[in-house]
């Protein structure tokens, strides 16, 4: 069960830097083009991540619980990295964005831009605690 669940981990974080990625990507987008209201699918996007998310984390605790831990020197990085640190860049975003009535989508771009860069790193640093690569889905 735990090594069902430790799969599920790995491909949740890969989905949650895509999506992270793609909301600093398309917020980006859509400053240069000008646009001034958040479309609809930009904010189901940013719902879908914060919840991925939430479930990352959720499903992390489990497996912390059950005795599947992150070894190594710079291990404690992996739960910072990855929950609490993403958790802030993410509030912060959304509370610059209900701040602002026009390019409300800016807030979270910009939080969505630095979790990409934390998550990374729990990942890498999650990764390399088992011997496995970036790349290394299974």
């Amino acid at each position: 069960m735990l090594g069902l669940l430790l799969t599920a981990h790995r491909f949740l974080a890969y989905g949650l830097f895509l999506g992270l990625v793609l909301l600093a990507l398309v917020g980006l987008a859509l400053r240069l083009a000008g646009r001034a209201e958040t479309p609809v699918g930009y904010r189901a996007l940013q719902h879908w991540t914060e919840n991925l998310l939430l479930l990352q984390v959720v499903v992390g605790i489990v497996l912390l619980v059950g005795g599947r831990r992150v070894v190594g020197e710079l291990a404690w990085l992996h739960f910072l990295y990855g929950s609490v640190f993403p958790f802030v860049a993410v509030v912060a975003g959304r509370i610059v964005a209900l701040r602002r009535e026009t390019h409300g989508y800016v807030g979270m771009a910009w939080g969505a831009f630095f979790a990409t860069g934390l998550v990374s790193r729990a990942m890498l640093t999650g990764l390399e605690s088992t011997g496995r690569s970036l790349f290394d889905l299974l």
